[in-house]
């Protein structure tokens, strides 16, 4: 990037470029490698997998809770009260534009703070 480029990102608040802002987006804000569990939408009412996100809580006492409260809707007092109840940090997100090209995005999710490449991060 030039540096003209760069003082109009500036000016246009944008600000620095995000490294893999795809990855990014999918993941909450964060990267793949850092997602320890992970919900989708289609899985936000269900008992069983909100029984497996607090275990999940449980055992990790680690990280923080991504929750994109647009996407996670009447659920995302469900998953506030779990990382609540378990003492783990949250984050209400409410981006309403990165999701729209996705099938079944991710909803909720609980990142740490470095990478911890969870090979399977979906509950069920």
């Amino acid at each position: 990037m030039n540096l003209n480029e760069r003082l109009q990102q500036e000016q246009l608040g944008n600000g620095t470029q995000k490294i893999n802002p795809d990855e990014q987006s999918r993941y909450l804000g964060t990267f793949r490698e850092r997602v320890i569990v992970a919900v989708k939408v289609s899985q936000l009412g269900n008992s069983d997998i909100q029984s497996a996100f607090a275990a999940s809580l449980k055992s990790h006492s680690i990280g923080k809770v991504l929750i994109d409260q647009n996407l996670a809707a009447n659920y995302f007092t469900t998953y506030v009260g779990l990382a609540t109840q378990s003492k783990h940090p949250f984050t209400l997100l409410s981006d309403t534009t990165k999701h729209h090209h996705q099938d079944d995005p991710i909803a909720v999710l609980l990142a740490a703070n470095t990478a911890v490449n969870v090979d399977n991060i979906y509950l069920g």
